[in-house]
């Protein structure tokens, strides 16, 4: 089983931890607010939009739902006085759901792992990996529909649990739709979704030692196809309905392509279908294959996505394992070996890690090749794009983290210590470097209620 009980005094902390991780992720990046605007310019488009109203042609079809939240907040907090900028709201916005996340992923961690440090030294490090803590902080789109989508992937992982499973499918499909409105290309979660939901009884027969059922895989899929269907049908009205009311009722498109209109130059963007995917007409994303430079691409955006290019005493940040421990290295160094570390020991023992794990192994696996692919194709080098494949890579950690802690019993308090030093280290240099170098420098000045860095210095 992939989520267990807790003990009474596990759920009282997890829930206590959750709640504190929230509350200081909140207050802490409320003091430092970015001041910053991302490298393209959707941070002021956005707002730019927003304070307009959201006019026809602000509903952008790659993520309807995520400019309508941010003005629905902002108007509220017109309404009860507040006279102060649309981007600040916006920002919060984006805080609000990234700190609550943060909670839930912990609880969620320390109830697969059921331990306490791991799971929390790893929500150290997705909070200040600086993609992570960017995008919390400015009015762009990658942190919420990030943040859905893993929380859709870590409830569809309960679903071989749950005893009432139209009402669950039902549920997943609720909340795949919702992930839909702030980002179309978590449709590609669909796949994961559905891998679970079919294969999962399947896995915990076939490694269930107490049980004295004998595992058919053909049966696991055809008993669960009612429940696909379902997830499938709930998915798919609340998408169509909302997609046809903002296209033709509030946008008033139209569904014949003779009367169509070219927009932005787009060829007969007015045109409903192909407003719908408007994104790929746009000559300019998904040509991540064409590219012969595109592992460097890769590099680039995992790189940039846990810290931000930077320099150290004149020394530009950059792998050299012959100084290992060098301030302008340790930080390069640590991530190229934690995460070819969490790779090698994932192959090596694949089949260890299939048979403890079962469908949450090839979920993970499944997540990541789809979510990482896409990224490759669509825009490898750019940051924005490996906020959710990453969240694959976390929760793969996790468990491979997990794992080697109970393999190596003889020696388990000696393994357990060295995991956790070494994900200290990563969480830690992951703050200092992400904070002195990017978000200190960069945070608004009429936020700064209560300055640490600026009380250290004095001190």
């Amino acid at each position: 089983m992939v989520y267990s009980k807790f003990k009474s005094y596990q759920l009282t902390l997890a829930i206590l931890t959750s709640l504190v991780i929230s509350v200081f992720y909140f207050s802490f990046n409320y003091n430092y607010l970015s001041s910053w605007i991302d490298e393209k310019g959707d941070v002021r488009t956005y707002d730019h939009y927003v304070k307009l109203g959201i006019p026809q042609f602000l509903f952008n079809p790659h993520h309807i739902g995520f400019d309508w939240v941010g003005q629905q907040f902002y108007n509220h907090l017109k309404d009860k006085g507040y006279t102060g900028t649309s981007m600040k709201v916006l920002q919060l916005r984006n805080l609000i759901v990234s700190a609550i996340g943060l909670g839930i992923l912990f609880f969620l961690f320390y109830n697969i792992s059921k331990k306490f440090l791991l799971s929390f030294l790893l929500i150290g490090a997705i909070a200040f990996s600086c993609a992570f803590w960017i995008y919390s902080q400015i009015n762009d789109t990658p942190i919420i529909h990030s943040i859905l989508v893993f929380l859709l992937f870590m409830a569809a992982l309960y679903f071989p649990q749950c005893k009432r499973r139209f009402i669950y499918a039902s549920f997943l499909g609720l909340l795949h739709a919702v992930t839909i409105f702030f980002h179309q290309s978590d449709l590609l979660m669909g796949i994961v979704v559905a891998a679970v939901m079919l294969t999962g009884d399947y896995f915990i027969m076939k490694f269930d030692k107490n049980s004295n059922e004998k595992p058919s895989f053909t049966k696991s899929i055809t008993s669960n196809i009612k429940y696909i269907i379902t997830y499938g049908v709930v998915f798919a009205v609340i998408v169509v309905t909302a997609y046809y009311y903002v296209g033709i009722v509030l946008i008033g498109l139209t569904l014949d392509i003779n009367k169509a209109q070219s927009f932005n130059q787009i060829e007969k963007s007015t045109y409903f279908f192909n407003w719908l995917v408007l994104y790929t007409k746009i000559d300019y994303w998904g040509k991540g294959f064409e590219e012969k430079n595109l592992l460097q691409k890769i590099v680039a955006g995992i790189s940039t996505y846990f810290y931000q290019p930077a320099q150290f005493n004149g020394a530009r940040l950059d792998i050299n394992f012959k100084t290992f421990f060098n301030p302008a290295n340790i930080l390069p160094n640590m991530i190229i070996t934690y995460i070819f570390s969490t790779l090698i020991i994932t192959i090596v023992f694949i089949k260890k890690l299939i048979k403890r794990y079962g469908y949450m192994m090839i979920a993970i696996l499944l997540y990541m090749i789809i979510y990482s692919v896409f990224t490759c194709w669509w825009e490898a080098d750019y940051r924005e794009f490996w906020v959710a494949p990453m969240f694959s890579f976390w929760i793969l950690s996790l468990i491979i983290i997990s794992f080697i802690i109970d393999e190596c019993k003889l020696f388990k308090a000696i393994t357990a210590c060295f995991c956790y030093t070494f994900m200290f280290i990563i969480a830690f240099l992951l703050f200092y470097f992400n904070f002195t170098t990017f978000i200190y420098p960069n945070s608004s000045t009429d936020l700064k209620k209560i300055d640490i860095v600026k009380k250290i210095k004095n001190n």
